[in-house]
């Protein structure tokens, strides 16, 4: 079986320069992020698509900002992410994520480390949902990534 994409129209997404320290010092990397809507196809925000993981990921902080919040019961986060850097804690819900014309219901976990715009990523894509719906295309050596509707 072969992929033929010819008869779609991808979104297409460029990859993203960011300067990163390491055992080093300064490094210049390329990231593949897309701009997505988040709760409005109109407020959008960069994220980094991550094969790696099967969650969306963000920041509580986004969510108070947003007013996405208030829907969080009172007391203590409800799930805990595991990742490289060992536990989160999360709040967990839906939200609509926009990529291009395209609005998904995306489980969304917001985790509540502090986030720090040279740290971090506003938003991060998982699989779930977004690889069900799309084929994501990567070609690094363009810095795009195509997004084709499946």
């Amino acid at each position: 079986m072969s992929l033929d994409y010819s008869n779609k129209e991808p979104i297409i997404f460029p990859y993203k320069e960011f300067e990163i320290t390491t055992s080093k010092g300064k490094e210049k990397i390329w990231r593949p992020l897309a701009l997505v809507g988040l709760t409005r196809k109109d407020f959008r925000f960069d994220a980094l698509i991550d094969t790696g993981s099967d969650k969306t990921i963000s920041w509580l902080q986004l969510a108070q900002k947003l007013g996405l919040a208030e829907k969080f019961d009172e007391g203590e986060p409800t799930e805990m992410l595991k990742g490289l850097s060992g536990e989160v804690p999360a709040w967990y819900n839906h939200a609509s994520i926009w990529i291009g014309e395209h609005r998904l219901n995306v489980p969304m976990y917001w985790i509540t480390q502090e986030y720090t715009m040279d740290k971090g990523y506003q938003i991060i894509l998982g699989g779930k949902i977004i690889f069900d719906y799309f084929d994501v295309v990567f070609r690094k050596s363009e810095k795009k990534v195509y997004f084709y509707k499946k």
